[in-house]
């Protein structure tokens, strides 16, 4: 099956596609841009949606680690500001619920859902109240570093999983019908988390630590728990955390860059299209082993196997990597998934459920249950 160009018609699938996790909220702040227009660095805009035939995305009003609790707050309610402007086009529009972004799609217009990355500023009294107030669909408990609620897959171990506070946030989240999101948490605390959540429970963009050992990856085990929950895993894009060359290229690169980097970051006061220019530049100089999209595909077809073809989704995190994929290179690539798919033996059915339609299905049963309480 040869793979499709901008210019031909999709094949007919019933479903929605749907990119369960994007970074253009932080790019929107230290970058700004009108993604009306196709812009150049980026992976996420809305000519690149339409040429995708994407339905619907996810903007992650991602908080950085070092921000404390209350800056945390702060920073989520600009990121969302800045979200919101881009969305008075006219051309995208808010949803809050999967009926909500069923009746944008049939309007015309492309639904963008909001979720928060790192939950350490839903600690806050009210805070998750707040985020659901707004639309928030789902919130990670923790970013790349522990705190004082969750330990990070890649972070000090400090409450080997979740702290008493940890716990009573997943409560929350499940009355505020917010989905559980463990991508990022350790093994011990996504654990924790699908024991405590009444709700289904998600990993919005982790690959396959079977496939790749990389920290950040889930095993089979978690995946199973997952779906054994009514959850979804949505398989994250990134090079080092799909192929094991490039996870150990990235690694040394991290050792050889260090000085690189704090050098970017000292010319540039904040992140500003030189700086992403200037850090291009740095990482072609120390490029990763070429990933290919086959092998994207692989970690998808892997939790299939695993889990179950009910159960597994996308989540690229487009605008939040320097690198991706060959043949997968930006939002618009989502238009090769479906072919790639059908081509490794996955049902029409199937794919449908992959591309869109189990997010929607796990977001839809956290909102029902918190509802009925």
């Amino acid at each position: 099956m040869s793979k499709p160009t901008g210019d031909q018609e999709l094949p007919a699938r019933e479903g929605l596609t749907l990119d369960a996790h994007t970074d253009v909220p932080i790019r929107l702040l230290e970058e700004p841009a009108d993604l009306t227009c196709r812009v150049a660095g980026r992976h996420v805009d809305l000519p690149r949606l339409r040429q995708g035939g994407v339905d619907a995305v996810v903007f992650a009003l991602f908080v950085p680690p070092a921000m404390s609790i209350e800056e945390g707050g702060r920073h989520i309610r600009r990121l969302r500001e800045l979200s919101e402007r881009q969305l008075a086009s006219g051309r995208w529009r808010l949803a809050r619920s999967v009926g909500q972004l069923r009746r944008v799609v049939a309007s015309g217009q492309i639904g963008v859902f909001f979720a928060v990355e790192n939950g350490r500023p839903l600690l806050a009294a009210g805070v998750v109240e707040e985020c659901s107030s707004f639309g928030v669909v789902y919130a990670t408990l923790c970013h790349e570093a522990s705190h004082e609620g969750c330990d990070a897959a890649g972070g000090e171990r400090l409450h080997d999983g979740l702290a008493p506070c940890g716990v009573e946030l997943v409560r929350r989240l499940n009355a505020n019908g917010i989905l559980v999101d463990v991508s990022h948490a350790s093994d011990e605390a996504a654990a924790q988390a699908l024991d405590v959540s009444r709700a289904p429970v998600i990993a919005s963009h982790s690959a396959s630590r079977a496939l790749c050992d990389h920290p950040r990856n889930l095993p089979d085990g978690l995946a199973l728990e997952i779906a054994r929950h009514g959850g979804a895993v949505m398989v994250n894009a990134y090079p080092p955390l799909l192929d094991a060359r490039a996870c150990r290229a990235n690694a040394e690169r991290k050792v050889t860059m260090v000085a690189n980097l704090a050098e970017l970051r000292d010319r540039f006061e904040a992140p500003r299209r030189e700086y992403y220019e200037a850090l291009e530049v740095l990482f072609k100089q120390h490029a990763l082993p070429a990933v290919e999209l086959s092998v994207y595909v692989d970690h998808i077809v892997h939790f299939v196997e695993l889990a179950g073809e009910e159960h597994v989704g996308i989540g690229t995190d487009f605008d939040g990597m320097a690198e991706t994929p060959v043949g997968f290179e930006d939002i618009s690539c989502l238009r090769s998934l479906p072919p790639a798919l059908l081509e490794r033996g996955l049902s029409e059915r199937a794919v449908g459920l992959i591309m869109g339609e189990n997010f929607l299905r796990v977001m839809g049963s956290a909102q029902s249950m918190a509802r009925a309480v």
